[in-house]
């Protein structure tokens, strides 16, 4: 099998669900790490989002973490994050007008 460029860790803890991401969180593989994601996802309780130093992302992974939130938020549940970006990607997501989503 051959290594993924991304990795997708889902962790199901007795208080919440926690998902980390990593690698290039961008549109050549949004769509296979949305697959995942919806596998993975348990709507009924809290989540934690880990983004652990990416090498690039997107706004199709912005997108994807609104969307999570969203999820969450209509099933009454929360949704916590934590990202730790290189500055280059801090700055790119500032600069596009998303940091709110990472905050």
């Amino acid at each position: 099998m051959d290594k993924l460029p991304y990795k997708v860790i889902i962790d199901e803890l007795p208080e919440k669900g926690q998902m980390r991401f990593s690698g290039q969180l961008i549109i050549n593989h949004i769509e296979k790490i949305t697959d995942i994601v919806k596998a993975g996802l348990k709507a009924d309780k809290d989540l934690l989002i880990e983004i652990d130093n990416p090498d690039s992302l997107d706004v199709t992974f912005i997108q994807l973490v609104l969307s999570l939130k969203a999820t969450l938020s209509a099933n009454g549940c929360s949704t916590s994050i934590k990202a730790n970006l290189k500055e280059e990607l801090h700055t790119l997501v500032k600069n596009s007008g998303f940091q709110y989503v990472l905050n």
